[in-house]
């Protein structure tokens, strides 16, 4: 990988690469695409799923199905952080990037639809949960049900707050934000993805990149609860203030972040960020693969059509699409020949007006 840089070389170097390839977040990119992949790959096996990469690419890529667990694992985490993603990096394009508390909504209702439908998730898609819950096997008591909604109110508040702050440092930003939302806990199910994901939001918004904590080994899980540990004693503390009747408030948490063991955190978030950088300087080109099948959205924007436009085509049976819930995904493959095929008739209409 060669010399680390330091953390102020390595935003600048993200947001340079950043600038000069304005496709640089897109499944149609090849290289960030690989990334992607290795994100969902480690993310969902940090929660006991393991994909291997012809897994993962059978059911991204060529429809096929593993056990239902998996897909709808896979299907969910690809859909909540390719929309996600999309959205912050525009919203950093136009300098408007901030965080909302229906953003952290949607992230959960799309991560879990999935496995809603196949009853393996029962709560309320999108919803702060009410109840008290658990943490099996952890050293952390989340907060109390009643307190969730005003405590997350609060905690968007914080991040914006530090977002509009010149001193804010993105990774400490991204490690606070995560190890405090893991602390909250705030869904029934699907907090770790979710706060991944989340914390990939942050990143991108602030100009850098989405990352793939390593997950696949026992080793790199643990190191990953060991960093969430060790950060999260003064957050439990801070949540046992709120439960008796401290209020939740920008400076209280501002107080506890700067008091928190963040560092092992910061580290594992600092050395992934290289490593994605190096995977992708100097290869920002759009390459395709043929097979490659993606959503709806990313073909209207890569070859400038309106998804309106596009959705019509399909459904008058012009193109090929196929449908994964509630999106359209079109294979690159079959958007060349409809391409082609426009071109041809094209050609023989002019042709045929200049006899």
């Amino acid at each position: 990988m060669g010399l680390k840089m330091t953390d102020e070389e390595l935003y600048r170097a993200l947001r340079k690469l950043r600038a000069e390839c304005r496709q640089l977040i897109t499944v149609s990119n090849r290289e960030w695409y690989s990334l992607f992949r290795d994100e969902i790959r480690n993310s969902i096996a940090i929660e006991g799923v393991f994909a291997n990469r012809n897994e993962l690419l059978d059911v991204l890529e060529r429809h096929k199905r593993t056990n239902t667990q998996k897909t709808a694992a896979i299907l969910g985490y690809f859909e909540a952080a390719s929309t996600l993603y999309e959205y912050a990096n525009n919203l950093y394009k136009t300098g408007e990037f901030s965080l909302r508390v229906s953003d952290i909504k949607q992230i959960h209702t799309l991560l879990m639809r999935y496995e809603k439908d196949i009853g393996t998730f029962t709560g309320e898609l999108g919803e702060f949960r009410k109840e008290d819950v658990e943490v099996t096997e952890s050293g952390f008591m989340p907060l109390k049900g009643i307190f969730v909604e005003e405590t997350m109110r609060v905690f968007v508040q914080w991040i914006n707050d530090q977002l509009t702050a010149s001193t804010t440092d993105p990774i400490d930003l991204a490690a606070a934000s995560h190890v405090l939302f893991e602390t909250i806990h705030p869904f029934r199910d699907g907090n770790g993805r979710v706060g991944r994901i989340l914390m990939n939001f942050l990143l991108i918004g602030m100009g850098l990149i989405n990352i793939a904590i390593k997950g696949t080994t026992r080793e790199h899980r643990n190191a990953y609860y060991q960093a969430l540990e060790v950060g999260d004693d003064k957050f439990n503390e801070m949540l046992r203030k709120i439960e008796t009747g401290t209020k939740p408030t920008i400076a209280l948490i501002e107080h506890y972040a700067n008091v928190s063991h963040l560092e092992r955190m910061k580290k594992l978030i600092r050395d992934e960020l290289q490593e994605a950088f190096q995977r992708l300087k100097g290869r920002t080109g759009i390459a395709f693969q043929p097979d490659a099948l993606l959503p709806l959205r990313e073909i209207a924007r890569y070859y400038n059509y309106s998804q309106d436009y596009l959705r019509n085509l399909i459904n008058k049976g012009k193109l090929r699409g196929e449908k994964r819930g509630k999106l359209w995904y079109i294979r690159i493959r079959d958007m060349e020949q409809y391409l082609q095929k426009m071109n041809s008739e094209q050609s023989n209409t002019t042709g045929s007006n200049g006899n």
